[in-house]
């Protein structure tokens, strides 16, 4: 082997190979995978000439280290994961392939960050065997049934049970022990009406933040401050960039679940957490209401390396109620150092209905849970394209060739 590449051996089950990538820059080379092994991880339908599946958008600093290097799992100092419900099940083949194959072949110290599902997601990704638990989170996620009216102590029976699924409390053990991967999950601490319990009272905290989010985020800095639970010792610092007051709690086996949960408690149709250790008293919620698609400069400074960004969208909403404002835009000079991977419109058009899985499929499909697990389970099962493209790319060293600037 020449003194430029590196060898790195993996195991899959009972089935080992060895790869070869070249240090500069660090680009899987072909035949990585064996045929056997790829059918194993991604099913017999690989080919190489799968290559219009993703589309790879790049903030100026990234899109022109990307274009003039390459692209090298050493480069990546931060992956960020959205809120968004379903929609991750879209993703959760370039998730797998990110975590189990691509990230694999470095042993740099990684920051995740993450909110709701990013969050359940990045705590499977930091996992010892992240396919095993990806795998398990979107079948958990895809099971969920409701009888009935769909009441918040349903769906909060529901996400407990989806976090247990995935995260056993040797899981949890995992993830704080964690050599390499940072892990960071964020909330909202409720200011105002929004701490009360009560579902009316919240909703009319929701219709005044919706209104105030018509003149901008820096009015929901007396609605929302931002708390981030996080493990290890941080790439970056994480002390919150955009004006809104922003807490940070170290992370232990007592507070991890109640952690997490409260990223994912999304107001009125679930209950807020309370009481989680170290943590300023209060309630806790969704930190999708503050950091929807976190924008990675709004939470720290990028002082090194590259984010990577799985997304399910070509685009970035701040918060949530952003999403509907459709003039309000993240632009790329936020997402300077920030390369987002996703979906192109020809893969999603290939999806049941030719849509991404939502929430609202719960309504949509309601009495029907078998026809909503099916179209589910469908996406999943070909995001798993996304994760082969993404290799492949790797593998080429194409990444440079497709990457496109972000406006």
């Amino acid at each position: 082997m020449a003194d430029n590449s590196m060898e790195n051996i993996r195991s899959f089950g009972d089935t080992t190979f060895t790869c070869e990538f070249s240090a500069a820059p660090s680009v899987l080379r072909a035949g990585c995978l064996s045929g056997a092994t790829r059918d194993r991880l991604y099913g017999p339908h690989f080919s190489d000439d799968m290559m219009t599946t993703l589309k790879l958008l790049a903030g100026p600093r990234a899109f022109a280290q990307i274009r003039n290097q390459g692209l090298a799992p050493e480069d990546i100092s931060a992956v960020f994961g959205a809120s968004g419900a379903a929609k991750w099940l879209t993703i959760y083949g370039l998730d797998r392939a990110i975590f189990s194959d691509w990230l694999a072949l470095s042993s740099h110290p990684v920051d995740l960050f993450g909110t709701s599902v990013g969050a359940f997601k990045l705590a499977a990704a930091a996992q010892r065997d992240p396919a095993a638990a990806l795998t398990v989170l979107a079948d958990a996620y895809i099971a969920q049934q409701y009888v009935g009216s769909v009441t918040a102590a349903q769906i909060a029976l529901e996400t407990r049970r989806i976090l247990a699924a995935f995260l056993p409390s040797d899981a949890v053990t995992d993830i704080l022990q964690n050599p390499r991967y940072n892990y960071h999950c964020a909330s909202v601490r409720c200011l105002g009406m929004l701490a009360d319990h009560r579902p009316s009272a919240q909703k009319l905290a929701m219709l005044k933040a919706f209104v105030l989010a018509l003149g901008g985020r820096k009015f929901h800095q007396q609605t929302f401050e931002r708390v981030i639970f996080h493990s290890g010792a941080t790439v970056h610092d994480y002390a919150g960039r955009d004006g809104f007051t922003t807490h940070r709690v170290a992370l232990t086996p007592s507070n991890f679940v109640p952690a997490i949960l409260s990223s994912g408690s999304i107001p009125v149709l679930m209950p807020g957490v309370t009481g989680i250790d170290g943590a300023p008293s209060g309630v806790y919620r969704d930190g999708g209401l503050l950091d929807y698609h976190a924008v990675p400069t709004n939470v720290t400074e990028i002082q090194q390396g590259l984010v990577l960004y799985p997304h399910f969208y070509p685009h970035i909403k701040e918060g949530w109620f952003d999403k509907f404002a459709p003039w309000r835009k993240v632009t790329g000079q936020q997402l300077d150092d920030t390369l987002m991977v996703c979906p192109s419109a020809e893969f999603v058009s290939s999806l049941p209905g030719g849509v991404i899985p939502d929430r609202r499929d719960f309504v949509k499909y309601q009495g029907d849970d078998p026809q909503r697990m099916r179209r589910w389970a469908q996406a999943r099962d070909q995001s798993l394209a996304l994760g082969e493209e993404f290799l492949q790319l790797a593998r080429t060293g194409d990444i440079a060739g497709r990457v496109e600037l972000l406006a």
